[in-house]
C-alpha cells in the first residue's frame, strides 16, 4: 500500500507537503529554522534542536526565492540581520541561550549572498545592496590574495588554513564578480584549486579539502555529500567532467550512491540520505539530463514520510526515530524546483 502511495503522489504534491512541515514544525517564530526536529542534549561542536545554522538560512532565501515566495526570503532574511549577524561576519549558528557564534562558514555566507542576488532577481527591493555588503564584508574576513578560507574568527581575528573543496561556490563568486571585480580574481584561482582536487578517471570524484599550508588536497576517504557539492558547483559553470555526471548516474542505476567511499572507489558506509540524491537531480538538472533528474528524484521520494498518521508528515525522516534534519529537507524542496 505504502508503495502504491509513493508512486501515485505527485511532484508539487510532495513538495508542498514537505514545506507545509518546515513551516509548521521547523521555522521558529523568530522565522530561523531549526537544525533538528528533535531536541537532543546540546553539544558545542554539534548544532542540536532548535539551533538554527546560517546554512539552513540561505538554502530557505534560495527556496524562497526559486518558489517566488518574497515573503519566505523577508522573514530568513530578518532572521539573518538580527540573529546571526555580529561584528563583521554572519555568525554559521545560533542558539537562543548562546546568542550568535563569533565564527562564520564561507560557503554559508556565499549561500546567503546568492539567496540575496536571486531575490533581487524575482522581487523589487533593496536584496542587490546587501548582498554586495556582505560580500565586501566576506571578501574583507575571509579572502586573503585571492584565495579563499573556511571560516573567519571574528573574536580571535582570524581565519584557518584551509580550503573545503565543497564551499567554492564559484557560481555566486562569478554573480560577485559582476559588480566588484575582485571576487572575478577569487573565481579564478578558487576554480583551479577546486578541479584540482579531482581523484581519478577511475572514481571521478573531488577530494574534500586543500590545505594552504602544505600545498595538498586531504587523502583520507571521501564524504559523497562534499564530493557531489563540488560536482554541483562546477556544473553550475559549466564546468563539470562529464566522467564524474556518468559515474553518479551509473551508480544511481546500479542501486545507490552512499554516504561515504575510500579513494579506490570502495564504499565505506551503507547510508544513503536524502541529501545525495537531491544534490544529484540539482546537478543532473544543471547538465540537463532529464532521465538522471528522474533517477534521482525517485530515490529521494524513498525518504519521504507519506503516512498522514506520522507526526513527521512530509518530512524527509526516519519515520521510526523521527531523525530529521532541516538540510536534507531543504536540498529535496530545491531539488524539486528544479522540474
Amino acid at each position: 500500500e505504502n508503495e502504491q502511495k509513493e508512486i501515485e503522489t505527485p511532484t508539487a504534491i510532495r513538495e508542498e507537503i514537505c514545506f507545509d512541515f518546515l513551516r509548521n514544525e521547523m521555522i521558529t517564530p523568530k522565522g530561523g529554522m531549526r537544525t533538528n526536529y528533535l531536541d537532543k542534549p546540546h553539544k558545542s561542536q554539534f548544532a542540536t534542536g532548535a539551533e538554527v545554522l546560517s546554512e539552513s538560512m540561505g538554502l530557505l532565501m534560495l527556496y524562497g526565492a526559486a518558489a517566488s515566495d518574497e515573503a519566505l526570503c523577508k522573514s530568513s532574511l530578518g532572521f539573518i540581520e538580527e540573529y546571526l549577524v555580529t561584528g563583521t561576519t554572519i555568525g554559521y549558528r545560533y542558539s537562543d541561550k548562546a546568542g550568535a557564534y563569533q565564527v562564520n562558514a564561507f560557503v554559508d555566507d556565499v549561500r546567503i549572498i546568492r539567496g540575496l542576488i536571486l531575490a533581487d532577481q524575482a522581487f523589487e527591493g533593496d536584496y542587490l545592496d546587501i548582498a554586495l555588503a556582505y560580500g565586501d564584508r566576506l571578501y574583507e574576513t575571509n579572502v586573503k590574495d585571492k584565495y579563499a578560507y573556511d571560516m573567519y574568527d571574528d573574536q580571535y581575528g582570524c581565519t584557518n588554513d584551509f580550503i573545503t573543496l565543497c564551499y567554492i561556490d564559484l557560481y555566486t563568486m562569478l554573480l560577485l564578480g559582476e559588480y566588484d571585480e575582485r571576487w572575478t580574481d577569487v573565481f579564478e584561482v578558487m576554480s583551479g584549486i577546486a578541479k584540482g582536487g579531482y581523484i581519478s578517471d577511475e572514481f571521478p570524484l573531488y577530494a574534500s579539502s586543500y590545505s594552504y599550508a602544505s600545498m595538498r588536497y586531504s587523502e583520507g576517504d571521501i564524504n559523497m555529500i562534499e564530493a557531489a557539492l563540488t560536482a554541483l558547483n562546477l556544473a553550475r559553470i559549466d564546468d563539470c567532467p562529464q566522467r564524474t555526471i556518468d559515474y553518479l548516474k551509473d551508480s544511481i542505476q546500479a542501486g545507490g550512491i552512499y554516504g561515504a567511499y575510500g579513494r579506490d572507489g570502495k564504499k565505506k558506509s551503507d547510508m544513503e540520505s536524502t541529501a545525495i540524491y537531491a544534490i544529484c537531480a540539482l546537478i543532473a538538472a544543471e547538465v540537463e539530463d532529464e532521465e538522471m533528474y528522474s533517477l534521482c528524484i525517485d530515490k529521494m521520494n524513498r525518504f519521504q514520510v507519506l503516512d498522514n498518521t506520522s507526526e513527521v508528515y512530509g518530512a524527509f525522516a526516519d519515520p521510526v526515530s523521527l531523525d530529521l534534519y532541516s538540510f536534507d529537507n531543504l536540498m529535496a524542496l530545491l531539488a524539486y524546483r528544479q522540474r
